[in-house]
């Protein structure tokens, strides 16, 4: 993915309908892989980061929101990734959101068929070789992240645990009480959980009302 350089730090740009994409000022896909393997993705993982000195090994796993496409998820892990200089190997997490305002019982329900999938993709990144893992999740996607690591809790994969460095909560789509449970199974992790929120995040105030 092409980050442009005209544009607002945080601001992402979709290119119109029929119209050629300017890269001066739109984020643009160059290439794409697909992978016919998990061996193959776990090399093509290994490589990136082999290219960081040893002891700084980290991959950044993004997990999106309620409401997002695939290719919105992709470019907004793009964004944080060139914005903060994340430095890490960038990694989408993409569960099956319909990517529609009015589906959030839909997306809700996705999210927590997606927990096996979360946790089987921490395991792939584990066993490419990344040292440190930084999980970064919006909105819905924090409550699927937080199940996958109660999930992971109850396994007893303290391996896995201890791989995890960080967890970022972006404006989460959680219960206070439910957090509260999660994060009690989880049990301390190698730095506080921390979250980020804002009261003009839209999702966050649909999923108020719904809920």
């Amino acid at each position: 993915v092409a980050v442009p350089p005209e544009r607002a730090p945080g601001e992402i740009r979709w290119t119109p309908p029929r119209r050629a994409p300017d890269p001066r000022k739109e984020f643009v896909t160059t290439r794409e892989i697909a992978y016919p393997s998990d061996t193959a993705f776990r090399q093509d993982l290994a490589a990136e980061l082999a290219r960081r000195p040893s002891g700084e090994r980290e991959a950044v796993v993004f997990v999106h929101g309620f409401n997002t496409s695939f290719a919105e998820g992709a470019y907004r892990l793009a964004q944080l990734g060139h914005d903060l200089d994340l430095g890490g190997a960038l990694v989408h997490y993409s569960w099956p959101s319909r990517a529609h305002a009015l589906a959030y019982v839909y997306d809700r329900d996705s999210a927590t068929f997606a927990r096996d999938g979360l946790e089987a993709l921490l395991h792939q990144v584990d066993r490419a070789g990344a040292q440190k893992v930084v999980i970064v999740a919006h909105s819905m996607g924090s409550a699927l992240a937080m199940e996958t690591l109660r999930q992971i809790a109850i396994r007893g994969d303290q391996r896995l645990l201890s791989r995890i460095v960080a967890v970022v909560l972006i404006s989460p789509d959680i219960d206070l009480d439910v957090f509260r449970a999660q994060a009690k199974t989880v049990g301390p992790l190698m730095n506080p959980i921390i979250i980020f929120t804002s009261r003009r995040d839209r999702a966050l105030a649909l999923s108020a009302r719904i809920t």
